[in-house]
């Protein structure tokens, strides 16, 4: 391997982890908003459990990055969702880190969708999905 190949890869590695880090706390956000939501409801104990499972997720991805085979397709469905219906459709993360540019969502789910697969998730190919 070259050093250039290398350093590619490591780039894209890192990369696919922030989108599966800014998608979690996306569904984090969502799920504590909903649990707010639901405060009183007979739904309040339902939503604060899926809550609590979102939080649990993200910080079981930040300190082992181990995301269960379960999380890892909901993610790679997510980002190719998000491509077929396009940026407008999604909110972008509350703060983007710098440190990546902003790449077309097509890129996003397939580096993403890849670096899973390489990681021996059982990711499908999306019929006429993203590709590198």
């Amino acid at each position: 391997m070259t050093d250039d190949f290398q350093q590619r890869e490591e780039w894209r590695a890192a990369f696919a982890k922030q989108v599966i880090t800014d998608c979690l706390g996306q569904w984090l956000r969502s799920a504590n908003e909903a649990a707010v939501a639901a405060v009183g409801s007979e739904h309040a104990a339902e939503s604060a459990r899926l809550a609590r499972q979102a939080k649990d997720i993200l910080i079981r991805w930040r300190e082992k990055g181990d995301l269960g085979g379960d999380t890892a397709a909901r993610i790679a469905d997510a980002v190719v969702e998000r491509m077929e219906h396009g940026e407008k459709s999604s909110p972008l993360p509350e703060k983007a880190d710098e440190s990546f540019p902003s790449f077309d969502s097509g890129y996003r789910a397939a580096v993403t969708c890849q670096w899973l697969r390489d990681q021996g998730y059982d990711i499908p190919t999306y019929l006429g999905g993203p590709e590198l």
